[in-house]
């Protein structure tokens, strides 16, 4: 009896042996095609400055087939920004094979300074992951750059004098170009510095060969000096210096950091009438090409104001009017110093005696001390002598007055005899005696007119009495000035007092009875016998003073 069983065993046995056979086969090509994938993530450059940028390129390559490959995965935040720029499919024949290269490429902005080490990059195909790491990357500061190779620092710093002036005030503006090597570069080195709006801008000589040290390194220095005068007020911000260092084969750009201002504006307490602008310190000073001259001819008056500050915005001194003097027009002088402005003046005297070219002021605000100043010149006497040609001609008449002369002479005793009969007849007519007749001094006119002031109507009208006051003062200061009489303002009666050497208490008191007569003047009101007297008495006491003096 045959049993079907019998051929069972040998048909099973071979059944296994393909199954394991296949098994083992699919494993090993596994296997295989593993070994065959190649990954990467290659970083360049991998020493940056913060402003620049780095390329991160993977690449996965082998006998694969582009429908098993993955993107790539990683993350480089917070150190990294990463932007993705393009990516390419490379196929290759190997053997009768298809093999595939895929490339990724990035652009990676670094975010903080430093040694920054990048996480692992993943790769995926058909499913199985892959690593690749890009490995560090050195990160600088953008004003700092170390050479690797020759351990060189080179570094770019900016500072101004004071981040607060005032408008017009003069700050210093010093770029720095610092290293500890130098470059193996024959190019110059040539900074970018920002362009200044708002401000007016003078070029300072550049500083080169000094040391300086920082902590504890030593560099040597290359400066690029500016004067700068803010030109508006609030918050001005300076744009960074930049540097380009001419490497070879990787350039490098070395900036610094942007300089806030905020430019404060002049203060309104206690600013001059006479200010013009000029921020600084200043002095002024004064002299003239001669001291004596004949009348209406001219001399020359030079001003000259040094100081530290803007000295482009000075602007010519004003001269005080009605000094006996002609005044022209001011020229300006140049100069070599630039700290230097230099102003003349054409002045002809108009009078015969000493004339007084008068104190000049100039303000300014000083920004060191927060407050307004003011120089000043000193007074200048002016010999002013007749005009001899004034004379010449007088001589050249002699012949024809002389004759003149000769018929009036019996004329003249005649008519001299007659009235001094007359004024016999007349003196014996009264009891008392007279003074004798001799020119009065300013003063005595003065109280002479101030006696018949006093002495007039009790209903004189208010504006009568100041404008009659008003006129005795002002001839009184023009007599004893030398100058025919003329109505004075303010500023002209303070400029005669100070000539005269009058104190500024009696100047006050003179100034406030010439006000309180300019109000009866204009603004009349009743003004009573004892108000009269009072303002006389108080004008004989300034005039007393002013005669002591």
């Amino acid at each position: 009896m045959t049993k079907i069983g019998n051929f069972q065993p040998p048909l099973m046995q071979s059944y296994l042996s393909v199954t394991t056979f296949s098994i083992l086969l699919m494993l090993f090509t596994t296997a295989a095609q593993s070994q065959d994938v190649k990954v990467a993530a290659v970083v360049t450059p991998r020493h940056i400055q913060l402003n620049e940028k780095a390329t991160l390129e993977l690449t996965i390559s082998g006998r694969t087939q582009m429908k098993h490959i993955s993107s790539p995965t990683f993350n480089f935040l917070p150190n990294f920004l990463v932007v993705p720029l393009h990516s390419e499919t490379t196929p290759r024949l190997i053997d009768d094979k298809i093999a595939v290269t895929m490339a990724w490429v990035y652009e990676l902005i670094p975010q903080k300074i430093g040694e920054i080490a990048l996480s692992d990059v993943q790769f995926s195909y058909q499913g199985v992951p892959y690593f690749a790491n890009p490995g560090k990357i050195i990160v600088g500061a953008v004003d700092t750059y170390v050479n690797n190779t020759t351990g060189g620092i080179h570094k770019v710093t900016v500072e101004v004098s004071n981040p607060k002036p005032y408008l017009n005030e003069a700050i210093v503006y010093r770029f720095r170009y610092l290293y500890t090597t130098v470059l193996p570069t024959l190019e110059p080195l040539t900074p970018s510095l920002p362009k200044f709006p708002g401000f007016l801008v003078e070029e300072l000589p550049d500083e080169k060969g000094a040391t300086v040290r920082v902590q504890g390194t030593t560099f040597k220095v290359q400066e690029y000096v500016r004067r700068l005068y803010p030109q508006k007020t609030g918050q001005i911000l300076i744009q960074p210096a930049q540097l380009k260092l001419p490497i070879k084969g990787n350039p490098k750009t070395l900036k610094t950091k942007s300089v806030p201002l905020n430019v404060q504006p002049l203060p309104e307490v206690g600013k001059p009438t006479n200010f013009t602008g000029a921020v600084g310190e200043y002095n002024i000073t004064a002299q003239v090409d001669r001291k004596k001259l004949e009348v209406r001819k001219a001399l020359t008056l030079s001003l000259q104001i040094t100081g530290s500050g803007n000295i482009k915005t000075v602007t010519p001194p004003r001269i005080p009017a009605n000094s006996g003097f002609r005044i022209d027009h001011q020229n300006f002088v140049n100069t070599t110093n630039d700290n230097t402005r230099v102003y003349t003046y054409v002045l002809t005297p108009l009078n015969v005696g000493i004339l007084q070219i008068p104190i000049i002021e100039y303000a300014f605000f000083n920004p060191n001390k927060h407050t307004y100043q003011t120089t000043k010149t000193t007074s200048i006497p002016i010999t002013v002598l007749p005009d001899p040609n004034d004379v010449i001609g007088s001589e050249s008449d002699f012949s024809s007055w002389i004759l003149w002369l000769l018929l009036l002479i019996p004329i003249i005793a005649g008519v001299g005899i007659s009235g001094y009969l007359l004024y016999r007849a007349k003196s014996k007519l009264h009891s008392g005696s007279t003074m004798p007749d001799t020119p009065m001094t300013p003063a005595a006119q003065a109280f002479s007119a101030l006696n018949a002031i006093n002495s007039d109507a009790p209903d004189t009208e208010s504006t009568s009495f100041g404008e009659a006051l008003t006129r005795n003062l002002h001839q009184y200061l023009c007599e004893r000035q030398g100058i025919p009489y003329r109505q004075l303002n303010t500023a002209e009666v303070q400029e005669i007092c100070t000539h005269m050497g009058v104190s500024d208490t009696i100047l006050k008191e003179l100034i406030d009875i010439l006000t309180k007569c300019e109000y009866h003047r204009f603004a009349p009101v009743p003004l009573s016998a004892d108000e009269r007297k009072v303002l006389i008495s108080r004008a004989e006491a300034i005039i007393h003073h002013i005669e002591e003096t």
